[in-house]
C-alpha cells in the first residue's frame, strides 16, 4: 500500500491540490493606499518557478519519496534532475523510462545514476542548479547546505528522527502492538517510525514483559514470504550499525529485552527485533537514529518529566501521545516537532510533513509543499486617471 499505491495516489491527488491553487493573489491594499495620490494601484503576488532542481530521494521508499519531489517541481514549472540513493536505483530509472514514454520533453526530467557521490556533489553545488530537495541523514544535509551556500540555493530537507512515542497510563495495553508496528514497516528503515517509547515508570517492566513476548514472535525472513513480519536491511552496513549501536547501548546501563543480534544465517541482512531497555535519555541509543528495529523503552516520573525526555533530542520530525484526547492534545502541543499525531496519524497527500532542528527545513506534500517549489514575485501596476 505504502510503496506503490499510495505514492501514485499521492502523486495523483498533488495535480488536484494545484489546480486548486491560485498562480496569482491579490494582496490587500487599504482602499487609502489603493487609490492614493490621483492613481489606482494593482498588486499582485505571483506565485514563479525556482528553476532547476535537484531532488534525491532515500532508499527505504523510492517511489513515494521520488514523486513527492518530481510531481510538484513539475507542476509549477520547473525542470528536474532526478537522482536516486545507490542502493536503490531501479524505481527511479522506471520513472525515468515513464517519463520519456509519456513524451515529456527531453531536459525536463533527467534521472541520474551513480555508485559514487561525485554526480550528488555537483547537484548541489553547480551554479545552474536553483533548489536541491533531499531525503536522507541529518549528516548528509548538513553536507548538501554547505555545498549548497556559496550559491545561495534554496535546500529542502528531510532529515533522520528519534521520534518518541508517550503512552498515558490508560492507553499502556497500546505499547506492545505500537512497538511491534515500527518493527514491521520497513523493518524499522523509517525516519518517522516511534524508536523512543515512553511509559509510566511505575509500569515499565510490565510493558517490557508483554513486548518482549509480541516482539519475540514476529517471524523475521524473507519478504517474499507472505507469513514474514520482518524484513532485511539495506545493507551490511546498515546492519553493523544497528549491531553498533546496541552495543553503545549496552555499554551505557541499557538491558537488551529481547533480539539484539545480527541473523547472518537467514542469508540476508537481518538484525533481530530488539526491545532495550534504557534509565534515561543519556543512553547513545536514545539520542542516535539507527534505522533499523530497535527500539528503546524509557520510563517517567510524570507528564512534565515525558515531555523533557521526548525533546531531548537533536531531532524534531515526528512524535506522538497515546491516551485519552482531553490529556494528550495539551502534552503533544509541547512536543518540538514537526509532525505530532494522537492516538493515530493522517499520513495523506492534504496534510504537508517536515522536521524541525535537525531534521530538516521546508515541507513536502500538501500545498505547502508545491509552494516549496515556487519563489513569489510581487508585481506592482499604476494606474493613472
Amino acid at each position: 500500500m505504502v510503496q506503490v499505491p499510495g505514492a501514485l495516489d499521492h502523486a495523483r491527488t498533488a495535480i488536484r491540490i494545484h489546480a486548486s491553487m491560485p498562480a496569482e493573489e491579490h494582496n490587500p491594499i487599504p482602499l487609502e493606499d489603493l487609490v492614493a495620490g490621483g492613481a489606482v494601484t494593482t498588486s499582485v503576488l505571483s506565485w514563479e518557478p525556482l528553476g532547476v532542481v535537484s531532488a534525491m530521494p532515500s532508499y527505504n521508499t523510492p517511489l513515494f519519496l521520488a514523486l513527492w519531489k518530481l510531481v510538484p517541481a513539475l507542476l509549477t514549472g520547473n525542470t528536474v534532475v532526478l537522482r536516486p540513493s545507490p542502493l536503490a536505483p531501479l524505481t527511479v530509472l522506471a520513472i525515468g523510462a515513464a517519463a520519456e514514454e509519456a513524451g515529456i520533453p527531453p531536459g525536463v526530467v533527467n534521472v541520474v545514476v551513480e555508485g559514487g557521490t561525485a554526480g550528488a556533489e555537483l547537484m548541489t553545488s553547480a551554479p545552474q542548479v536553483d533548489a536541491v530537495s533531499f531525503t536522507g541523514s541529518n549528516a548528509i544535509g548538513a553536507k548538501i547546505m554547505a555545498q549548497a551556500a556559496p550559491t545561495l540555493k534554496r535546500v529542502m530537507l528531510e532529515l533522520g528522527g528519534k521520534s518518541a512515542a508517550i503512552y498515558l497510563p490508560e492507553a499502556l495495553d497500546r505499547a506492545a502492538a505500537g512497538i511491534t508496528l515500527v518493527m514491521r514497516a520497513m523493518a524499522g528503515q523509517g525516519c518517522v517510525l516511534q524508536t523512543r517509547v515512553l511509559v509510566p515508570e511505575a509500569s515499565k517492566q510490565e510493558v517490557l514483559s508483554e513486548v518482549a513476548d509480541q516482539v519475540a514472535a514476529l517471524r523475521l525472513g524473507d519478504p517474499r514470504d507472505p507469513a514474514t513480519e520482518v524484513g532485511p536491511l539495506i545493507s551490511e552496513a546498515q546492519v553493523a550499525r544497528c549491531a553498533e549501536h546496541v552495543a553503545g547501548a549496552r555499554a551505557h546501563g541499557g538491558r537488551v529485552v529481547v533480539g539484539g543480534r545480527a541473523r547472518p544465517e537467514l542469508g540476508g541482512h537481518y538484525f533481530e527485533p530488539t526491545v532495550v531497555d534504557l534509565d534515561d535519555t543519556a543512553n547513545p541509543l536514545a539520542q542516535q537514529e539507527t534505522f533499523g528495529p530497535v527500539v528503546s523503552v524509557i520510563g517517567y516520573r510524570d507528564l512534565d518529566h515525558a515531555v523533557a525526555l521526548a525533546n531531548d533530542t537533536v531531532y524534531g520530525l515526528s512524535g506522538a501521545v497515546y491516551g485519552p484526547a482531553d490529556k494528550a492534545l495539551p502534552i503533544a502541543r509541547r512536543i518540538r516537532s514537526g509532525a505530532v499525531l494522537v492516538n493515530g496519524g493522517y499520513f495523506g497527500p492534504f496534510a504537508s510533513s517536515g522536521g524541525w532542528r535537525h531534521s530538516g527545513e521546508w515541507r513536502e506534500r500538501g500545498r505547502e509543499g508545491i509552494r516549496a517549489y515556487q519563489q513569489p514575485q510581487h508585481v506592482t501596476a499604476v494606474s493613472f486617471q
